[in-house]
This record gives C-alpha cells, sequence and structure tokens, in this order.
C-alpha cells in the first residue's frame, strides 16, 4: 500500500512539474499575446457597459468574468482534450500500460494546468484592475480563497470527466466542444449577472460550475453587487456536491477506460 500511495503521488508530481515550469521556458510572446486576447475580449464588455452609464459595479462583473475565462478554457482545451492528444501521438498506451493509475497522471496534469494558468489569469485581473480601475474589495481573505478553490474544484472536475468522454467520441465531441465554447461562456454569466436569465433558466445552468462560481466570487469581492442568484454559501455547497458528483464519475470512467484497454486493447465503445 506504501508503495501505491508513492508511485501514485510521483506519478502526480512528475505530470504537475511539466506544466507549472513549461510557461517559463515558454517564449514570453505566447504569455503576453494570451493575456491581451483575454484582456481586449474583458475590455470590449467593461466599455460597452459604461458607454450606456451602467453601474460600475458591472465592470467588476466583467472583470471577474475575465479573470475565469483561463480556466475554463484551460479546462475545455487542455485538461479534457490531453488524454485524447495522448492516443493521437501514441503516447496514451505507453501511460495505460505503466504500474501508475491514469487517474494519477490526470490529477496531475489538472493541478499543473490549474496553476500554469493561474498565471496568465491573475495578469489579466491585475491589468483589468490597473487599467480600469474597478473596486476590489478582500474583506475576509480565508473566505475568498475556500470558495475560489471549490469552484476550481467543481470545474476541474468537469474537465477529468470530459476527457474520458474524448477517449470514447475522439472527433465526435471534439465538434462538440468547438460549438459550445462560446455558449457555455454567455450562459454562465461570464460578462452578466446570470440572475437576468431567469430563476429557471438559471438553475439549470448552475449545473455548469462556472456558473455558481463566479456569482459566489462576485457576491464577496464586489461591494455594490446585489444581483446574485444565490447566497453565496448555499452556491459554495451546491458546488462542492456538484465537484464530488463529477469526480466520482470521472474516476469511475478512467477505472473502465483501463479495464477496457487492458482486456480488449480498445478504447472505444462496441458500437463504434
Amino acid at each position: 500500500m506504501k508503495k501505491q500511495i508513492e508511485l501514485y503521488l510521483r506519478t502526480v508530481w512528475a505530470r504537475a512539474y511539466v506544466r507549472i515550469f513549461a510557461q517559463f521556458k515558454r517564449d514570453i510572446n505566447w504569455i503576453i499575446s494570451s493575456v491581451i486576447g483575454a484582456f481586449l475580449t474583458m475590455a470590449t464588455f467593461i466599455y460597452v457597459f459604461r458607454s450606456i452609464n451602467a453601474p460600475e459595479e458591472f465592470s467588476g462583473i466583467v472583470l471577474l468574468g475575465g479573470f475565469m475565462t483561463p480556466y475554463w478554457l484551460n479546462v475545455l482545451w487542455s485538461v479534457a482534450s490531453q488524454l485524447y492528444w495522448e492516443k493521437e501521438m501514441g503516447n496514451l498506451q505507453l501511460i495505460v500500460l505503466s504500474p501508475a493509475s491514469l487517474s494519477a497522471f490526470l490529477l496531475g496534469l489538472t493541478i499543473g494546468g490549474f496553476i500554469h494558468t493561474t498565471f496568465r489569469a491573475l495578469l489579466v485581473l491585475f491589468v483589468g484592475i490597473v487599467i480600469f480601475k474597478i473596486p476590489i474589495v478582500v474583506s475576509s481573505p480565508f473566505t475568498l480563497v475556500f470558495v475560489f478553490f471549490i469552484s476550481i474544484y467543481a470545474l476541474y472536475s468537469v474537465g477529468m470527466m470530459f476527457s474520458a468522454l474524448f477517449l470514447f467520441y475522439g472527433r465526435e465531441l471534439w465538434r462538440v466542444m468547438v460549438l459550445i465554447q462560446d455558449p457555455v461562456s454567455i450562459i454562465s454569466g461570464f460578462y452578466f449577472p446570470i440572475k437576468v436569465l431567469g430563476t429557471t433558466f438559471a438553475a439549470i445552468v448552475s449545473a455548469i460550475p462556472l456558473t455558481l462560481g463566479l456569482d459566489a466570487l462576485r457576491q464577496i469581492l464586489l461591494p455594490s453587487y446585489n444581483m446574485l442568484f444565490l447566497n453565496w454559501k448555499i452556491e459554495t455547497i451546491i458546488l462542492a456536491i456538484l465537484g464530488s458528483i463529477f469526480l466520482f464519475i470521472a474516476l469511475r470512467m478512467l477505472v473502465f477506460i483501463e479495464n477496457l484497454s487492458k482486456k480488449e486493447g480498445r478504447l472505444t465503445l462496441k458500437w463504434q
């Protein structure tokens, strides 16, 4: 048992190490361009709200949406698609046949991707605060960190679940992910309060962790935010439950993939 735990932790660290330190080896122009891309989208909505004399809190709403955007893109195009790309490059068979668990590989990828993405997200937040002078109040750092990590936990659990689906359906799901990237950004309330969608529709899209996570963070960081969907405490509890459900499904699917590949030498479902 001790050796299995050690192997699991070493696998997590080995995969996370690449993502954590790779950003410092990359061309600085790549980092700048990724930050500018997220900033320009955020700036567009801020100028629209200011042009119609909307309350200043709307600029803060957009700012936090821009801050969370890199995490959503990282989950969608890095965590969710990573096993698929490993399969395409011929590395997946080596990963599956190794003594390390597939879940350890994906967990390390997730941790490394989160740390890697946080660097860019903080740059977007910093530039937005400096240029647009949006007031952000941190009255309780512990509460802020706790809610943020619960939101990230739920979001990346979705990414781990999607990673298994990518292996099952390959390019078919890839097309679906391309189609849902922007719609999810809209219905999750990246650039407006989710409450405006109506109670029923807002409750439905709350299954996407970004929806409740953004609403909770806005309640904590924006003093004048009064368009909340639910109290942030309730939203945090729901996020913790959703994250646990998604993670459980993801782990079960990864175990199924490992067993399927080792017993039958394939990764696709029988009807394909």
